[in-house]
């Protein structure tokens, strides 16, 4: 019995591992690229680019049967159920990968951005392509990790961003420009389905249940929402600063912006391993003491690694890029810190997710999405840049405070307040001087203060209490 307990265990942290490397990976091949991207493309050609990055993000959130597959999996009580539900999902995601791809590419090509106008139909057609061939690889890729088949998720993954790297460094030594990334991606999402149908050609039927078809439909839509409305917070700024303020002026925030997704990946590992079993540890003996520990934990991770980043990030930056790209290091500081926003709220808001009905959830989303939009429209064309980075906080510090609140008086847990408070709060006021003074040794000064301080309150905050200490170990 312990023997296949620790197997269990171990196979568990191995796909951890895996999952959390593939995950880096697939999400920070953009910044892993960098050095080399910024010295063949203007910025204006890293503005559009960054664009259509946005787009593409907005349109994985359309997907619209992958999320679906770990609800509807459990019930499938035999291997024709499986291959009915996979099967199903597939057809259900190429036919609506095809109609989204013609609808985002006729919509770039008439919507009155200008950072969109200067795309040619051969530029839109290769969109188009992505877009479609993505949407229709999400389910294989969810299917592999319900599966469990994390080898053949490694292959597939690794594949894929192989063919990504190799294809954009060959376009941009043969002057294709922006075109070579474009290409690339076509490329590599076309791998990446190929490669997974393969895997799943034994599974994979041409039979499209309609009942089941409809179900995932209505389950779908309510994660779209939610969605959508977290698009409004992160990703319409991009657009709404590229058609004000310019592509340049974009590429200089997607510099940074890539640092912040970086930050957010690393937090990203370990959400993998705490989020998929928070609620079963909550209904342990000793659970609400456990999870209050663990979240002390999460939160000081956070802020660590945001003072880390604010830090180490612009010395980095400042080697491998061109001096033209580096106008929004300023500006990184007070991003890192509404990332740290977001990513407390992820730890924090359990208790939001107990109810049967969570309906709190899309009307909090809601309310941040429609204050963005007013903040946005009020503070980006009179303070530029600083006022998208003052809209930001407001709405993810905001959205902390109604998420934390709410999930307490659902679920009261024990934290710490008084030393919680005493070990975030300075760092986070370092942060916020930091953007105020000019560039000098205390600009990396400040955060490395935060960062020891923060030390400091570091045994306070992760050692459990005497009385459930048995429980948590």
């Amino acid at each position: 019995m312990l023997w296949n307990k620790l197997k269990q265990a171990r196979q568990s942290l191995q796909e951890m591992g895996i999952y959390g490397v593939l995950m880096i990976l697939q999400k920070g091949i953009g910044l892993m690229m960098l050095p080399v991207t910024t010295r063949y493309l203007s910025l204006q050609e890293y503005g559009v680019l960054e664009s259509l990055v946005v787009i593409f993000s907005l349109c994985s959130l359309l997907e619209i049967s992958a999320g679906a597959l770990p609800r509807f999996y459990p019930e499938c009580k035999d291997v024709a159920a499986k291959a009915n539900l996979i099967s199903s999902s597939v057809l259900l995601s190429l036919s609506y990968g095809l109609v989204l791809a013609v609808l985002a590419g006729s919509a770039l090509a008439l919507v009155p951005l200008e950072v969109f106008s200067q795309l040619s139909l051969i530029q839109l057609a290769g969109v188009s392509a992505v877009i479609a061939l993505s949407i229709s690889l999400q389910p294989i890729m969810m299917w592999l990790r319900i599966e469990r088949r994390a080898d053949s998720y490694f292959y597939l993954v690794v594949a894929q961003a192989s063919c990504q790297v190799v294809m954009t460094l060959f376009g941009l030594q043969q002057g294709w420009g922006m075109d070579a990334v474009i290409v690339a991606s076509v490329c590599a999402n076309a791998l990446g389905l190929s490669i997974g149908l393969w895997f799943c050609r034994k599974q994979l039927k041409l039979k499209l249940d309609l009942a089941l078809a409809k179900l995932t439909l209505s389950y779908q839509r309510c994660l779209i929402g939610a969605s959508l409305a977290l698009f409004i917070m992160h990703g319409l700024d991009r657009l709404l600063l590229a058609e004000w303020l310019g592509a340049e002026t974009l590429a200089q925030y997607a510099i940074m912006i890539k640092v912040v997704e970086a930050t957010a990946m690393a937090f990203g590992v370990l959400e993998s391993w705490w989020l998929p079993r928070r609620f079963t540890v909550l209904q342990q003996s000793n659970g609400v003491n456990e999870v209050s520990v663990i979240h002390q934990r999460l939160l000081l991770a956070v802020m660590l690694l945001i003072l880390s980043a604010a830090l180490f990030a612009p010395i980095v930056l400042k080697w491998v890029l061109p001096i033209e790209y580096l106008g929004g290091i300023e500006w990184l500081p007070l991003m890192l810190l509404a990332l740290g926003f977001k990513l407390a709220t992820a730890v924090t808001d359990i208790g939001c997710y107990l109810p049967n009905s969570p309906v709190w959830l899309p009307r909090i989303n809601a309310l941040s999405a429609v204050m963005a939009i007013g903040l946005y429209y009020l503070l980006i064309p009179k303070w530029g840049v600083w006022g998208l980075i003052v809209a930001t906080n407001s709405v993810f510090a905001l959205r902390f405070i109604l998420f934390t609140a709410l999930s307490l008086r659902l679920q009261a847990l024990p934290y710490k307040v008084a030393v919680l408070l005493s070990a975030l709060l300075p760092p986070l006021g370092l942060l916020l001087i930091v953007p105020f003074m000019a560039a000098s040794i205390w600009t990396s000064l400040l955060p490395a203060i935060g960062l020891s301080w923060l030390l400091l309150w570091a045994m306070p905050l992760v050692k459990p209490k005497m009385h459930f200490k048995k429980a948590y170990a």
